[in-house]
């Protein structure tokens, strides 16, 4: 049976201790993923909503947007936004869309590009 006390002050001692607890974190992840699962319509939903009112906003820009559903675990999705300037008139719409998803970060590329994630979880329940 798995460990799921929460001891945030204890240490590990020693490289097997911490091997051991990243092995099991992985397994849950996999464990998880591997169950038999339906979509959640209402979170699928929200998530295409979020990207449809990105898209709109920024229409006429060369950013781009897309989105990935199912990676890297079956119940996750990602709206991108890529560009080398992204500008939203819109705050509050843009505000709006960005509560939807469960992370949200923006960060530069080495390319000269600034990337936005706008991660979704929740997308798919487990049946069993």
């Amino acid at each position: 049976m798995a460990d799921y006390s929460c001891d945030f002050e204890a240490e590990f001692s020693e490289d097997a201790e911490v091997e051991a607890a990243l092995d099991a974190v992985t397994d849950l992840l996999m464990e998880a993923d591997s169950k038999t699962a339906i979509i959640n319509p209402y979170r699928m939903k929200q998530m295409s909503d979020a990207y449809k009112v990105l898209a709109y906003l920024l229409k006429g820009s060369r950013a781009k947007i897309s989105y990935e559903l199912h990676k890297p675990y079956k119940s996750v999705g990602c709206i991108k936004v890529v560009g080398k300037s992204i500008k939203f008139c819109k705050t509050e719409w843009f505000v709006r869309a960005a509560e939807l998803a469960s992370n949200f970060e923006v960060f530069p590329k080495v390319d000269g590009t600034l990337e936005m994630n706008f991660t979704f979880h929740g997308l798919t329940e487990s049946i069993e």
